[in-house]
């Protein structure tokens, strides 16, 4: 089985789109030598932050010198991007190899005994595989979907659970109810484990402390308080970290948003938790450098300065709420373009509401996914706003159009669904280089 080959039987099982049980994960796992018994975790789940936060947590351990294995999902550019050590994908070769290691035992099996994987179950499978062949220090493992029934959540012990906001998201699975949903997130949780949570809306904040208390938990949360922003430009942010057993200050990031700063101080709050009950080994110079030398591709990244052009995976209403906070912040008096594609499961009404009212123009297009929404019914959505509309019916067409109608003094931001990300994203990349080549 070649790389081609690999992607198209994960494509298969994700037309599927079944789960396995925890038991059908755990034969699996048991036939590749249970290799997620052989990793030491640190666990991430909430509805946002979930990828900049571990991306910050595998970045301080990196400027350690550990080998870190990061978990995340979904990807920008190809399966391969989930699954990283010391930020390199993992090759093609051992990803084919792997997956036809599954393949080989699942096949004879599926539709009698077992169901077909979904595509998350078969990344989640091959992570565990790849990160103890190569014998990492540690893995940062990504929850995919909430977090009780998540995949990932066969790992029988973590060093610690992490838990970032928890908004409502996948009410269609999780629930619609905050304290539901909540209660999947902090499925995570492990007896007599460590827990370093994001303060949250009261209803979440009392089942987060109630699962910690029922499993015997130790619990810490970052309060809003124990941050102090110093400074937010668009290319650096700087803030003063205030924990009980001491105080970090001038910490700097080059990700920019409040919310960065957030995500960053419960990273750094976490792995201080853990060196303080001795369960790793880090230096404060390896969490400065760390966090200040982490990039995480499509959270108000910075594509392009002149005209300024982020992309940034706003795909739900909390994602919209901070990236309408930060356009407000940053952008003060410059004409905003949207670029947006949603998913039909999404509070696709929420987040328009959060954002059309923010902007000049809008271009709406299509996500490369079988959930995506018909651009022209957004545009229907918002027609009474009175904003300029244009629909593109490919993510190539909107890329060309908003670089087409942007002028220098603008900001253009791609946003909506995480599909749009990274197909937006690799054009985008690609039309400014050609550019810079021709001129």
């Amino acid at each position: 089985m070649n790389f081609l080959e690999a992607i198209q039987f994960v494509e298969k099982c994700h037309s599927y789109g079944t789960r396995l049980s925890k038991s059908e994960m755990e034969m699996i796992l048991s036939y590749l030598g249970n290799p997620h018994l052989h990793l030491k975790y640190i666990h991430v789940a909430g509805t946002n932050g979930k990828g900049s936060t571990s991306s910050f947590l595998h970045s301080m351990l990196k400027s350690e010198g550990y080998q870190v294995g990061l978990f995340t999902s979904p990807h920008l550019h190809c399966y391969t991007d989930r699954i990283r050590i010391n930020g390199m994908n993992i090759p093609q070769e051992e990803f084919a190899e792997i997956i036809k290691m599954i393949y080989d035992y699942i096949d004879p099996l599926m539709g009698d005994q077992i169901n077909y994987p979904a595509m998350f179950d078969l990344m989640v499978l091959l992570s565990f595989t790849y990160f103890t062949r190569k014998q990492v220090d540690y893995v940062v493992l990504e929850v995919g979907l909430g977090g009780l029934m998540d995949a990932t959540n066969v790992i029988e012990d973590s060093l610690i659970s992490v838990i970032t906001p928890i908004d409502i998201d996948h009410i269609d699975v999780l629930g619609s109810d905050l304290g539901q949903i909540a209660h999947h997130k902090a499925g995570i949780i492990k007896s007599n484990g460590l827990v370093v949570a994001h303060w949250q809306l009261p209803i979440a904040d009392a089942v987060i402390k109630e699962v910690a208390e029922n499993k015997k938990a130790k619990l810490k949360i970052l309060e809003k308080d124990a941050v102090s922003i110093l400074t937010q430009e668009v290319k650096e942010q700087s803030f003063d970290l205030d924990f009980s057993e001491g105080l970090l200050t001038n910490i700097k990031i080059r990700m920019i948003g409040e919310h960065q700063v957030y995500n960053a101080a419960l990273a750094i709050l976490a792995l201080i938790t853990l060196r303080d009950n001795n369960k790793l080994q880090i230096s404060d110079e390896a969490i400065y450098s760390g966090v200040y030398q982490n990039s995480w591709a499509g959270r108000l990244e910075l594509i392009q300065e002149t005209p300024l052009i982020f992309i940034d995976g706003a795909h739900n209403l909390q994602g919209a709420s901070v990236l309408s906070s930060a356009i407000q912040k940053y952008f003060i008096n410059k004409k905003i373009n949207f670029v947006i594609g949603m998913l039909s499961n999404k509070d696709v009404s929420g987040v328009l509401n959060q954002l059309i009212p923010l902007c000049d123009k809008v271009i709406f297009t299509r996500p490369k996914n079988p959930k995506a929404m018909d651009p022209h019914l957004l545009a229907q959505q918002v027609s009474y706003l009175g904003k300029e509309v244009l629909v593109a019916e490919t993510i190539q067409e909107s890329v060309h159009l908003a670089l087409e109608y942007t002028s220098h003094d603008e900001v253009t931001i791609f946003t909506g669904s995480l599909y749009l990300m990274g197909d937006a994203r690799k054009v985008l990349l690609e039309v400014i280089h050609s550019n810079e080549i021709a001129s």
